[in-house]
């Protein structure tokens, strides 16, 4: 029951005389909704990110962002969605907060699918979900205009919206109930067509604090700051501010010139080339040798689509992980799902990929082939690359991929206390050294978009693998489930949800697997590098003994051979040098340190080459190779 403010409070006064208690709903107050649309987002990009999603869940196949940087005064936002008709204008405007996205409602409007509210109309899993998405723009301004026509409609739609500036202060004279987001004016316009359809967002009058971000504003500042004391090298600030390696330019913020433009794509470059170009500078720019790549050469406006291109359900610049195949160089492991389980090595037939051999279903084709992001001609693309080969000197010589899927509906207990059912699909990818650094680490996506960056922590991993942890990527998957435990901003999880908590445990879980089979291979590499080193070794001295004795005694003569005494333990002992005996006293025999046999065997071949043996009794030729023996322990 719902009750008016006044009602309920007679009710409970009431109930002292009834003994009966009052029930009721709990009900939101309309100041909970003009605090969200005064800005819930951290940062810039995850507005332009809530924008894309929306366009995604319209159906769009193409959306495309100008900025116009480098002085952002006014953004646009332009999809090929469905777009938006009379009554979706309505629920829109009056129904803050309150999406139709997964509900009825939803289908009656058609902006879900008819058979599935959890759909877009033509198949997509819908990432948006309580329909504040659109207002993500109050990170950006309060004032703008949305423009939108449905296909088969002749009518053309247009709501200027100016929204309320949330201050706790203003309260204190005006009642709950005087609460309100802001204003709009809408207007319908005959176009005489009906096949154009999509969604136009027109943002003007950009904060000014967002426009100083996008400029990097504070890093020139911070960089004009130390500019008299960075070749000073009594002050020790050389390295505190770096100028951006590649940068939309400065602006002058008095006569908005721009200056020193330097970016990492030629203007001629076509969309796709400048984004690929963006990957090669980050994946290869650091300031030494031993220091990780890393997004601090870019600037804030270039980071910002490196952002936008992890979260958004666009394609991998290259290959989706799952389809690497047999003939890359990476060893596949895959991960068991038994809590104290061990990741078991898989090698593929001839040229299947991780997608067919274990039946993947993340990343399969869009229902409707294709999405694109276009922001200023840069055609945005998944930048993850796993290398098929070391980025650093490792004694593990290849690439490791682990390989894993979840799927629980917690025993059966109730949606209302499990969230439901889980699905996911992951993997773990080690390299000697991920690049840039800010791809180290776990992503969780959900419904193939994530409001999160990687965690390098690997949610709260409490392992102490400070070392592995830089050497890994990895990507989550969830297919079904999670979205309960998505925070209002998309950006972070309620760490208590169910679902969350199994997450959280299989990626231990997955990560101690995979640490456990990278001590392994380690141990076997190491042990496999140091006898080959040793094979080498031993090569090259078997060829200088052998010269030694060719030199002194020509080709007409085998070399001698050495046997040894049959000792379990202690230093390998000669016994006959060709035809020269050795006798060695007991008290040497203990004494002898432990040198290597193919050492001390080439030693005494070079001695006896140079006839310095034939010279000497048994026990002499002993106490020789006793001193030079002692000579190899003391010098290691």
């Amino acid at each position: 029951m719902t009750y008016v403010d006044g009602d309920l409070s007679d009710r409970i006064e009431g109930s002292a005389k009834t003994g009966q208690p009052v029930e009721g709903e709990l009900q939101t107050d309309s100041r909970i909704i003009a605090r969200v649309t005064d800005g819930i987002y951290r940062e810039p990009w995850s507005a332009f990110r809530e924008l894309i999603s929306n366009a995604y869940d319209a159906d769009a196949t193409k959306v495309s962002i100008d900025c116009d940087y480098p002085f952002f005064k006014e953004i646009r936002v332009w999809d090929n969605g469905n777009g938006m008709d009379q009554n979706v204008f309505e629920h829109l405007l009056l129904h803050i907060g309150g999406s139709s996205k997964r509900t009825r409602r939803g289908k009656e409007l058609g902006i879900a699918n008819e058979q599935d509210a959890t759909l877009s109309p033509n198949g997509r899993k819908l990432i948006g979900k309580i329909g504040i998405g659109l207002f993500a723009v109050a990170q950006l301004t309060q004032q703008f205009q949305i423009i939108s026509k449905r296909r088969g409609d002749t009518k053309r739609i247009s709501a200027t919206i100016r929204l309320k500036t949330f201050r706790e202060d203003s309260l204190a004279d005006s009642s709950e109930q005087e609460s309100v987001s802001g204003q709009y004016k809408v207007i319908a316009e005959e176009t005489g067509e009906t096949e154009t359809h999509g969604t136009t967002i027109i943002l003007t009058s950009i904060r000014p604090a967002i426009r100083q971000k996008l400029q990097s504003s504070d890093i020139w500042l911070a960089y004009d700051a130390y500019a008299d004391t960075r070749d000073n090298p009594e002050t020790g600030l050389a390295d505190v501010v770096l100028k951006p390696k590649y940068h939309i330019g400065r602006v002058d913020q008095k006569s908005e010139l721009v200056v020193d433009t330097q970016l990492p794509w030629l203007p001629e470059d076509d969309p796709l080339t400048k984004f690929e170009k963006l990957f090669d500078a980050a994946i290869n720019l650091s300031r030494s040798a031993r220091e990780q790549a890393n997004l601090s050469h870019l600037d804030s406006y270039l980071q910002m689509l490196w952002r936008l291109s992890l979260a958004c359900p666009v394609k991998y610049l290259y290959e989706h992980p799952f389809d690497l195949n047999s003939d890359s160089n990476i060893r596949i492991y895959k991960l068991s799902n038994v809590p104290k389980g061990s990741a078991v090595e898989v090698r593929l037939p001839c040229s299947e990929s991780i997608r067919n051999h274990f039946c993947i279903k993340s990343g399969l084709a869009d229902p409707l082939e294709k999405f694109t992001v276009h922001i200023d001609s840069v055609e945005l693309r998944r930048p993850i690359k796993l290398s098929d080969k070391l980025n650093a000197a490792s004694p593990i010589e290849r690439p490791l991929f682990f390989i894993g899927q979840g799927c629980t509906d917690f025993g059966g207990s109730s949606p209302d206390r499990s969230g439901g059912t889980l699905r996911f699909e992951a993997y773990l990818y080690w390299n000697s050294k991920i690049v840039p650094k800010e791809s180290v680490g776990a992503l969780i996506r959900v419904n193939d978009a994530s409001g999160t960056l990687f965690d390098p922590e690997f949610l709260n991993y409490q392992v102490s693998e400070q070392t592995r942890k830089r050497q890994v990527t990895a990507e989550i998957f969830v297919s079904k489930g999670l979205d309960g435990a998505l925070n209002i901003d998309r950006e972070s999880f309620n760490t208590s949800h169910p679902h969350y908590l199994y997450i959280q445990q299989w990626l231990h879980n997955a990560f101690r697997q995979f640490a456990t089979q990278h001590k392994r291979i380690g141990a076997v590499a190491r042990k496999e590098r140091f006898e080959e080193q040793k094979r080498s070794t031993y090569g090259k001295l078997q060829d200088y003994t052998e010269g030694v004795w060719t030199k002194m005694r020509g080709e007409s003569l085998d070399v001698p051979l050495v046997e040894f005494e049959n000792l379990s333990t202690g230093a390998p002992l000669p016994k006959v040098v060709g035809n020269n005996p050795v006798r060695w006293t007991d008290e040497k025999k203990t004494s002898v340190p432990v040198v290597d046999a193919q050492l001390i065997e080439a030693v005494s071949v070079v001695l006896e080459a140079h006839g310095v043996l034939d010279g000497l009794d048994d026990s002499g030729r002993a106490e020789l190779i006793f001193d030079l023996i002692k000579i190899f322990e003391s010098v290691g």
